[in-house]
């Protein structure tokens, strides 16, 4: 696999099926081989500047900024017009200051026409005691949040929760003066609730059933599936460049959705294929094929 030529990298499928394919390569050149406006959403974790370099390879924290806008530049022509891209980040501290990599990476982003929508949050109530003793445990990381232009798609009630208590009771919106704000409604009623803007999830992975995956920085794909009904259509095709142990993978067809996958070694892009291969089938995408 990932085979140079004269003309190229070979982009032939490390693996393939009618719900998913995954190929192992550069993301960049392997994202520049895919049609135009064909992927709905991107859910990723890349690697972090400088960390865990001995078991993935490391970028200094000097170069993250342009290496991110080199790899999502070519994303601007494979996204459908209000795709979505969600980053899984947070820097590390450095002699007691927090880095100022992923500062500079959104900054850089937002100047190359990037639409950063918002930073969500994921909350880990398990997260295991480490990091500087003199500071609070690390106990959340940043999801990242970009889009073409401020239009981009998303439920926000995908993620949200069933309640007979929607809306403001007792005068509060005119009391604390939100009665300007569109949508205020003063009588409460049943349905269901928008999402918080705060997924959280154990940390804990349980890999399925006779799937061996050792990734040196495994993210749950309960997680990936949080992100993917909040920003990808039903049916919709998803992308993740950096798809390492196959999280997003699975999270794409348990929630019905097409999966395209990337890494680097092909060490991860059979274990993307292996958990991929073995999740049961989905009787109905819905939406247009991709």
């Amino acid at each position: 696999m990932n085979t140079q030529t004269d003309e190229g990298p070979n982009m032939t499928p490390h693996y393939q099926d009618d719900r998913a394919t995954i190929y192992e390569g550069d993301c960049a050149e392997v994202i520049a081989t895919l049609p135009d406006a064909s992927v709905d959403c991107v859910v990723t974790s890349p690697p972090y500047a400088e960390q865990r370099s001995s078991t993935y390879g490391g970028i200094p924290e000097s170069e993250y900024p342009q290496w991110t806008a080199l790899w999502m530049e070519p994303l601007k022509r494979v996204l459908k017009p209000r795709g979505s891209v969600i980053i899984n980040i947070r820097p590390h501290l450095n002699k007691g200051v927090i880095s100022d990599y992923t500062l500079h990476t959104r900054l850089l982003l937002r100047s190359s026409g990037w639409a950063e929508l918002d930073e969500l949050l994921w909350l880990k109530p398990d997260a295991p005691p480490m990091g500087r003793i003199d500071r609070p445990r690390r106990s959340w990381e940043s999801l990242h949040w970009f889009g073409l232009d401020g239009d981009a798609w998303c439920d926000p009630k995908a993620n949200g929760k069933m309640s007979d208590r929607l809306g403001l009771s007792g005068g509060k919106a005119a009391r604390n003066g939100w009665d300007h704000v569109n949508g205020i409604n003063e009588e409460l009623v049943s349905g269901m609730g928008r999402s918080r803007d705060v997924a959280e999830f154990s940390i804990r992975f349980n890999p399925d059933d006779g799937v061996d995956v050792r990734h040196p920085a495994p993210y749950p794909s309960r997680l990936a599936a949080w992100c993917i009904r909040l920003v990808c259509p039903p049916g919709g095709t998803v992308l993740d460049p950096f798809s390492g142990s196959g999280s997003t993978g699975v999270a794409a067809i348990q929630e019905g959705r097409r999966y395209v996958g990337i890494d680097l070694a092909e060490e991860y892009a059979a274990m993307s294929a292996r958990r991929v291969g073995k999740e049961p089938p989905v009787l109905d995408f819905g939406g247009d094929a991709a």
